[in-house]
């Protein structure tokens, strides 16, 4: 008996977590993140421009 009521207290107690999805992580790696996949594109299609 004494599992069960502490799993269900556990649970009662429990509360959810919202969290930001725009954090100063996300724009952080986002500002890095996106002009290098630019670059590295850019300098990958310039391998193959002919002459």
């Amino acid at each position: 008996m004494f599992f069960i009521n502490k799993k269900n207290n556990i649970i009662k107690n429990k509360k959810v977590t919202v969290y930001p999805i725009f954090t100063f992580r996300w724009l952080a790696v986002h500002a890095l993140a996106v002009p290098t996949v630019f670059f590295i594109g850019s300098i990958t299609s310039m391998q193959f421009i002919q002459r």
